[in-house]
């Protein structure tokens, strides 16, 4: 992995460590165009713009990161870190830097390499949870090292099995949510089979379990009904709601409440609601993907992959852009969702490295 140089930071001495107040965080958007693996563009969106500016080039990346090709889910964050969970094949390790202090990061692989199958990974507090069924995994502690050649380096030391089998693929997962009480994962399913291993033909169910990541490391089936979302969603605490782009990907966010803790019991399904306006057009012929990125303080930014003009006809272009829309969130007078302004807008053209067929084209973006 490389890295554009920075002024010198320490590294912190906690692998999970969350940005202060003080620190400016930025946007982190990874692109495929590097033939190792990905780069890593930057945006702050300090210049608003109700328009998308001059296209800005990616010749000089905030760091290259080595990762497999063409998956979105190849990374993951933990704390400040961003990590290459998928490495590229022979790697030792999975690699990834801290964008706070240009710290690189190591630890050992997971036991989910070889699987075939889409990881699911949550980072709780100060713990890292990887899923593939039918393993569940946590990333342990790590310690801090100093390189000559890298600067800061802090090494995450191992991974740990827990003995509570995951009750879904996690190729199933439809959408997850951070409880606001910071511990409780929720995570939906569809085509979940409450006996995988049974000689039946059952249709497949949907429903949404919690985990507590704490204490129980344990799965609550909470009723036959899914979250409203597509990927991950926030717990917005100024709309007292998990938000998050709507499942049916038709260019709209949605709130939804959150649900109840209630133990060993099935729980009714939350109300929701969908926006009244639209984040991106899906029925654009430029249209890949889109993924949802919390900047705090009811604020979002929806980033969008789109075909060059001239590409757009190609299902898996080479010619892409990466537009960037930042935009606030409240309930109207009627209690409608409503966006708030427009607080900024950027892109990114660049040139995919290796055109392979891949089963979403979302953007994987990070605020940090």
């Amino acid at each position: 992995m490389s890295k554009r140089p920075r002024s010198s930071d320490h590294c912190s001495d906690r692998p999970a460590k969350r940005p202060s107040k003080g620190q400016q965080q930025h946007l982190y958007v990874l692109l495929d165009d590097w033939e190792r693996g990905y780069r890593v563009g930057e945006d702050d969106f300090s210049t608003d713009s109700d328009a998308y500016p001059e296209t800005l080039g990616t010749d000089s990346p905030v760091a290259r990161i080595e990762a497999r090709h063409p998956f979105s889910w190849s990374f993951a964050t933990h704390g400040t870190n961003i990590l290459a969970v998928r490495p590229s094949k022979g790697s030792p390790a999975m690699s990834g830097f801290d964008p706070q202090t240009m710290g690189v990061t190591l630890c050992p692989l997971s036991l989910n390499q070889s699987s075939i199958l889409r990881p699911f990974y949550a980072s709780v507090g100060d713990k890292l949870f990887a899923m593939v069924y039918p393993l569940l995994e946590v990333l342990g502690s790590g310690r801090r090292l100093t390189a000559r050649s890298l600067g800061p380096v802090w090494l995450l030391t191992s991974w740990s099995l827990i003995k509570t089998e995951l009750p879904f693929l996690s190729d199933d997962v439809t959408g997850s949510a951070l409880h606001p009480d910071g511990r409780t994962l929720f995570v939906s399913v569809k085509g979940w089979k409450p006996d995988r291993n049974a000689d039946t033909y059952d249709q497949p169910l949907q429903g949404t379990f919690s985990f507590d990541t704490e204490e129980q490391l344990q799965f609550t089936y909470h009723g036959e009904w899914i979250l409203p979302f597509k990927g991950q969603a926030y717990y917005d605490g100024e709309l007292d709601a998990w938000v998050g782009l709507c499942r049916e990907g038709t260019g709209y966010v949605c709130s939804c409440d959150v649900p109840s803790l209630a133990a060993n019991c099935e729980t009714e399904e939350p109300s929701w609601k969908v926006s009244k306006d639209k984040v991106f057009d899906h029925r654009s012929m430029r249209h890949r993907g889109a993924t949802l990125v919390y900047m705090g303080g009811s604020r979002y930014c929806l980033v969008q992959c789109c075909a060059e003009k001239d590409d757009e006809r190609l299902a898996y272009p080479r010619h892409r852009v990466m537009k960037m829309f930042s935009f606030g969130l409240k309930y109207d007078k009627m209690g409608e969702l409503r966006i708030a302004g427009h607080l900024g807008r950027a892109s990114m053209a660049y040139n995919v490295a290796r055109v392979r067929v891949c089963p979403t084209l979302d953007p994987t973006a990070f605020w940090l």
